[in-house]
């Protein structure tokens, strides 16, 4: 199922990411949020899967036996960058909590 999916996966991955990153920021900066919302809540919205996965089957359904190469596009894309996501954007997302001061750092030691 990876396989069919390639370049787009990372396009979709890319895109999402600049979307949510931009458009959070944008939405605080317009509301007059605080600099510290500003920055980082596009970071802690990256992880995904369930949305994604049940729009991908509800995609696939319908173009089911019309276009099979666009449901293995987008069923190798939406699950490909799932799991992607939910390695590395939980990490991303640690760390925008982290950087907004929300996650005290544990030291070693105390």
């Amino acid at each position: 199922m990876f396989t069919g999916a390639g370049i787009y996966t990372f396009i979709y991955i890319a895109v999402r990411a600049a979307g949510k990153y931009f458009g959070a920021g944008l939405g605080a900066k317009i509301t007059g949020l605080d600099k510290t919302v500003q920055k980082y809540p596009g970071l802690t919205l990256l992880p995904h899967s369930g949305v994604s996965l049940v729009f991908t089957g509800i995609a696939v359904s319908t173009l089911a036996g019309s276009s099979d190469e666009c449901t293995r596009i987008i069923r190798g894309t939406i699950a490909a960058a799932a799991v992607i996501n939910e390695i590395i954007a939980v990490i991303a997302a640690k760390k925008g909590f982290e950087l907004a001061g929300e996650i005290n750092h544990v030291q070693a030691g105390r």
